[in-house]
């Protein structure tokens, strides 16, 4: 009650004060220009409920925009209560649960140019829905629950450019459903489930520049669509079940400029299979199954910009089908294949003109320094997902103008400060999902980073090792928390296979004062070691002399504790023998004792 109260006394401020009405903005909403100048009420808290809050409106609203959080839904429906806003040219109600459009609920809106209806629960559309709408110019009706639409639905239409009707219900385009859209630029039918284009449908549209239907469950298509549709310049048939291209599939789509074919089952790309788009900028045939791409599969394609083959089979690729591309390529992905190392350098040899480049997933442990000597335009540079533990910053010394690094996903334990250095440079590096090892011999270069700046570059990052530190953000370390090296089979973690560099080189100032005390320590074990062998050596060689009078030595051979003090350690001290007192001395070598049993049974084991 109290709310129809309000909407009462908004509608004697309108009828008896203009001006003022001119400032109304209802609650929970805002209200101003927006950056065209043009007036906006903007309503997105969410919750809203019927009837929808026009009487609290400026008359003079241009653009009205009405939506809500996932979390907190609109429950709303409409009818003709937009007529009284006589300057409206964009209508937008989302995420607002709208069952129905209704007969009426544009009528007398000749201004409205814009009308978004998407994410709502809209099951029908017929054409009295759009009566009134005749200078509509895009109409998005995606994310609802059409099933389907009769012949002629959008008659009323006759200005309409852009039409989308992604992810529905819609497993049937009847002929004429588009009649007198002959002006219609731009069709969206992604998502529905239609499994075969009607050449007929396409009669009434053949103005038609952009054509989408991705995840639509094709397999195959008859090619007098193409005929019937010259001027396409956009295709999108993306993530269907294409398993065959025919080398003259798009002989009749001359203007094509960007061609999406991924995620499809594509096993081979044939010879000169788009010889004829010769206006072709960007072709995408990732995510499919190819094994091949024949030699001159790209001739002619001399204005293309952005190609994409990643997340293929693909393990050998001749440089010569990269040539027709060698001064257009801006844009090349190669991710997620199995091509020499070697290939790939010789690949961008030919194509150096690069602007981004794509190796992620690829196997690789390390890149040979000058492997980007050609590309020196270089921005942006995709090597997540491999294998690199190591990376020197040499290899970026020929790309001066890279501007986004990602080595995410690699095998990363610490990164040293050469290459944190290098990052400075840099707008983005992508960092996450590396195993941190955050001890005093991995992670004090970029502690000592965190500790100078606070740019985004680390946020996010956990430790992996050691346990106690494991999930541990970076962001929150201190000196005092972090342990001596983590044991790894990769050493401090910088040093993989040939990489033979000084660890030391890559440690902060407390990492080294640990080396020189472990250093120290390691000597003075090493030189205890030897004074004992030396003793032990010293002992046994007295032992030998004693073999001269074996009757005066009875008692050592029996009892090997003779010769130990009381501590257990060797008993170095020497009787001297009296020369005097001895009249005959004989010395035995090895061989000799090995004469007489009673010398080969010593209890001592000599």
């Amino acid at each position: 009650m109290s709310v129809m109260l309000v909407y009462l006394l908004a509608a004697i401020v309108l009828l008896t004060d203009p001006e003022l009405a001119a400032t109304l903005c209802p609650q929970w909403c805002q209200c101003g220009l927006e950056l065209r100048g043009h007036h906006q009420v903007f309503c997105s808290q969410g919750a809203m409920v019927d009837p929808i809050p026009i009487m609290a409106m400026d008359q003079q609203v241009e653009i009205l925009i009405i939506s809500a959080p996932e979390s907190n839904p609109n429950f709303l429906t409409i009818g003709p209560i937009f007529q009284k806003f006589k300057r409206l040219e964009e209508l937008h109600i989302t995420d607002s649960n709208i069952p129905a459009i209704g007969r009426h609920s544009f009528w007398g809106v000749p201004t409205l140019q814009v009308l978004n209806l998407t994410r709502n629960n809209i099951s029908h559309v017929l054409d009295y829905n759009f009566r009134g709408l005749a200078n509509l110019l895009k109409l998005h009706l995606d994310d609802n629950r059409i099933e389907s639409m009769p012949s002629g639905t959008f008659r009323y239409l006759q200005e309409l450019r852009v039409l989308t009707l992604a992810r529905n219900r819609i497993s049937e385009l009847v002929p004429r459903l588009f009649l007198m859209l002959g002006k219609l630029h731009e069709l969206d039918l992604s998502g529905n489930q239609i499994n075969e284009l009607n050449p007929e449908v396409f009669k009434d549209i053949q103005e038609l520049r952009v054509l989408r239907c991705r995840d639509c469950g094709l397999s195959n298509i008859n090619t007098m669509i193409y005929r019937l549709l010259p001027d396409l310049n956009l295709l999108d048939f993306g993530n269907n079940e294409f398993k065959y291209i025919a080398s003259d599939e798009f002989r009749f789509l001359r203007k094509l400029q960007v061609l999406q074919l991924d995620s499809n089952q594509l096993p081979v790309v044939l010879e000169r299979t788009f010889g004829v788009q010769s206006h072709l900028q960007k072709l995408n045939l990732a995510r499919n199954r190819l094994a091949k791409v024949t030699t001159t599969a790209f001739a002619n394609l001399t204005t293309l910009r952005e190609l994409d083959l990643s997340y293929n089979k693909l393990d050998h690729l001749e440089t010569t089908i990269f040539l027709p591309l060698a001064e257009s390529l801006r844009h090349l992905e190669l991710s997620g294949n199995t091509i020499s190392l070697v290939e790939v350098k010789y690949i961008l040899r030919v194509v150096s003109k690069l602007r981004d480049l794509a190796l992620a997933d690829m196997g690789l442990s390390e890149l040979p320094l000058g492997f980007f000597v050609y590309h020196e335009h270089l921005r942006f540079l995709n090597l997540s997902g491999n294998n690199f533990v190591h990376f020197p910053v040499q290899i970026l010394s020929p790309v001066p103008k890279l501007q986004e690094l990602d080595i995410s996903r690699n095998r990363f334990r610490g990164i040293d400060e050469r290459l944190l250095s290098r990052f400075e440079s840099m707008e983005t590096v992508h960092l996450h999902d590396n195993p941190w090892a955050c001890d005093l011999c991995h992670i004090t270069p970029i502690i000592n980073r965190i500790n100078k700046s606070h740019t985004g570059t680390f946020q996010g990052l956990k430790c992996a090792t050691p346990y106690s530190l494991q999930g541990r953000s970076l962001e929150s370390l201190h000196y005092s928390s972090l342990e001596w090296c983590s044991n790894t089979r990769s050493g401090f973690g910088y040093m993989n296979g040939g990489h033979s560099e000084i660890a030391t080189g890559f440690l902060g100032g407390d990492s080294r004062l640990g080396l020189i005390a472990a250093g120290a320590t390691v000597l003075l074990l090493l030189l205890t070691g030897a004074i004992l062998l030396a003793a032990i050596a010293y002992s046994r060689k007295r032992a030998d002399q004693y073999y001269t009078r074996e009757d005066q030595h009875d008692g050592i051979f029996e009892n090997p504790a003779a010769i130990l003090n009381e501590n257990g350690g060797v008993n170095c001290k020497v009787t001297p023998i009296d020369i005097a007192k001895t009249k005959k001395v004989t010395i035995s070598t090895i061989d000799d004792i090995a004469k007489y049993s009673e010398l080969r049974t010593l209890t001592n084991g000599t």
